[in-house]
């Protein structure tokens, strides 16, 4: 069962190869949707010239940094290792990458506000989208958990 730990210097992530090809699918299924679902990418400005100026400034550094921190995640799993150990700085790219995600995902079955949970509906729950945003968000809270500052030293592994 997949477990993730804090080190020092970094956190660790226990996956065995069923979790890996698992959530590899996930990655490379919601990275084709990237672009396709509008919070995905959210507006800046309700100004149409404002929005049309932000994006051509700021979309292209979003994009490629968006990119980089799936390809890494991309990368993390497909080295076939049953411990993935991430700097901080990785940890933190893993967590912005699987909260894009997770966007995607929702967005492909409707979920555009916070608060969904309560709301949700029998045919949500059956899409295989449902699952994936789970997924993700289980391993997006347990690398959370394990940068938090709140873990103490009993939550703490020697190497």
């Amino acid at each position: 069962m997949a477990e993730i730990v804090r080190r020092r210097g970094g956190t660790e992530l226990r996956l065995d190869g069923r979790e890996r090809e698992l959530l590899l699918d996930i990655v490379d299924r919601l990275s084709a949707k990237l672009g396709t679902v509008p919070r995905s990418s959210p507006r800046a400005y309700e100004d149409p010239e404002l929005e049309a100026e932000y994006q051509r400034l700021a979309r292209p550094d979003f994009e490629s940094t968006r990119l980089a921190d799936i390809d890494l995640v991309r990368g993390g799993l497909a080295a076939g290792r049953d411990r993935i150990l991430l700097a901080d700085d990785q940890t933190l790219a893993w967590i912005r990458a699987l909260n894009h995600l997770r966007l995607v995902a929702g967005g492909l079955i409707g979920i555009d506000a916070d608060g969904w949970e309560s709301t949700v509906d029998e045919a949500t729950l059956a899409r295989p989208e449902y699952d994936m945003l789970i997924a993700l968000g289980w391993v997006q809270e347990g690398l959370v958990s394990a940068m938090s500052p709140a873990v103490d030293s009993v939550g703490e592994q020697e190497d």
